[in-house]
């Protein structure tokens, strides 16, 4: 069957109307020449974005929304340029506010509506005129008056307001993508600005509550725009699709994010969109921590380096200058206390002793199973690093843990260790040893840096879970080290070990 052009037209335009997604995938190839390449997550964040222009009285209308994804994943093209392009198809009265951390970025967003809104394209199928006399970027009008303001986050956005009176129906919305710059991520008072800019002027430039309200960001602080309003800020609550690089089916949602309202996106275990990043980034990607944990994990860390056990620069410290020759290498176990899906892991890592005051971490191989599955990885490691014995802590079941081991087949020696103190107070002799510039980190221990930095030293819990890993290396060093205290570690650091 042939049809012809109108027809096709109309299809199109319907489904344009129907599908965000759609619309999104048809203008960027008419205004970029180039199909856009979709996965699972943008159909996950269509979805959301899709109910922020239901009617307000709908049972799955969101007012007030908050998307994090990491850079790159193409939310400003699908929150904020196609977003407000489709909103004033559908009704060319809608108006759209839309606030970046840059003006000239918010500016370009809205010149780039603009563009498709006045495409051969888009008129084909709707008919939707711009003043002629309203050619700003900062704000531009509909002859519906519909239209859009752009505006920085920390500009004035005084004279507009988005949306209309109409508390029935979709009329536009505010859209504020990447609040602050990553440069400016750890500037107290930028951050503040932008805070408190929200309840103090931007909430303000809503027609009317129903108003919906999108935040779309990649997280670059414990207390950015996205954090703030979780946690209370603006007294709202906020419903929360939140879309890390890699998707961990352990997640458990934050506590502390009494405003938030988690959005279930039900995306497969593993890495968010795998032509993007997969493992063959991840070392890459993890190279700089804070960058990792925040813009691509969306879990920025809590502590300031002034409140950390390892500060960031003694962990990145430890990648340079690796010891050679080792004269004695061993493995160390520090085993989990159960085996369910939500248990800790074991700690298993590898650690060698060069010379004096020289130590390295070799590898780790931590990881989740039975005392059956810990052991023989231990056993493994022990034979492929030629390892002089295991190291096990005695206060966690030593017995059992021998046992375990013997049990398994495993010959070699055991070195056993008693942990007479606190998690922390039994670290801070290894932590002296890594300031000194004592223990360097072969490549690949990626995931155990993870740890060390955010051991929080008033709880003992890195990201909120035991830190296996850093027990497992403590044990290990403490046992080459022959145990030396801080006082000693001390009197080397002055000079006078």
């Amino acid at each position: 069957m042939t049809y012809n052009a109108p027809v096709i037209t109309e299809a199109r335009r319907l489904e344009c109307e129907l599908d965000g997604l759609y619309f999104t995938r048809y203008f960027m190839k008419q205004r970029t020449g180039a199909k856009m390449i979709v996965n699972r997550h943008h159909s996950v964040m269509q979805s959301a974005l899709d109910r922020t222009m239901l009617p307000p009285d709908h049972p799955d209308f969101i007012p007030r929304l908050i998307i994090n994804v990491p850079p790159g994943y193409t939310k400003t093209e699908m929150a904020a340029i196609h977003y407000m392009a489709r909103g004033l198809a559908v009704n060319p009265r809608n108006r759209f506010l839309h606030l970046s951390y840059s003006s000239d970025l918010a500016l370009q967003n809205s010149a780039t509506t603009r563009e498709i809104v006045k495409s051969v394209e888009f008129q084909n199928m709707w008919d939707v005129q711009t003043k002629d006399d309203m050619n700003s970027k900062k704000t531009w009008w509909t002859e519906q008056t519909g239209g859009i303001r752009a505006a920085s986050a920390r500009g004035q956005v005084t004279g507009f307001r988005a949306g209309h009176m109409e508390k029935d129906q979709f009329t536009g919305a505010l859209i504020i993508d990447d609040p602050v710059k990553p440069e400016d991520a750890y500037s107290e008072v930028k951050r503040n600005a932008v805070n408190d800019g929200y309840n103090e002027t931007v909430a303000s430039r809503l027609a009317v509550e129903t108003v919906p309200v999108i935040v779309i960001m990649q997280r670059i602080h414990h207390h950015d725009l996205s954090g703030y309003l979780l946690r209370g800020g603006s007294g709202e609550k906020w419903h929360h699709l939140n879309m890390p690089v890699i998707i961990d089916d352990e997640y458990k949602y934050p506590e502390e994010n009494t405003h938030g309202i988690p959005i279930a996106h039900g995306l497969p275990v593993g890495w968010l969109w795998s032509y993007k990043h997969d493992q063959r980034h991840e070392a890459a990607l993890r190279s700089h921590r804070r960058k990792w944990l925040s813009q691509y994990m969306q879990n920025p860390p809590k502590r300031e380096s002034e409140l950390q056990l390892w500060e960031d620069d003694t962990v990145k410290n430890s990648r340079f200058g690796v010891f050679d020759c080792p004269t004695r290498t061993i493995v160390s176990i520090d085993p989990a206390v159960s085996n369910t899906k939500t248990s800790d892991e074991h700690g298993i890592t590898v650690q060698s002793k060069h010379a004096e005051n020289q130590y390295t971490v070799d590898a780790d191989y931590t990881r989740k199973g039975s005392p059956k599955q810990w052991a023989t990885t231990a056993i493994w490691a022990y034979e492929k690093h030629m390892a002089d014995g295991i190291v096990i802590e005695t206060n966690q079941g030593g017995d059992m843990c021998e046992d375990t081991l013997r049990n398994n087949g495993y010959k070699g020696r055991i070195f056993r260790v008693h942990a007479s103190k606190g998690k922390v107070p039994r670290s801070e002799p290894i932590v002296a040893l890594y300031e000194l510039g004592f223990v360097k980190h072969k490549p690949g221990l990626t995931k155990l840096e993870d740890e060390m930095s955010d051991l929080d030293p008033v709880t003992g819990l890195s990201n909120g879970r035991s830190p296996n890993r850093v027990d497992s290396i403590v044990w290990g060093l403490t046992e080459l080290s022959g145990g030396l205290d801080l006082e000693e570690l001390l009197k080397m650091a002055m000079g006078g070990g």
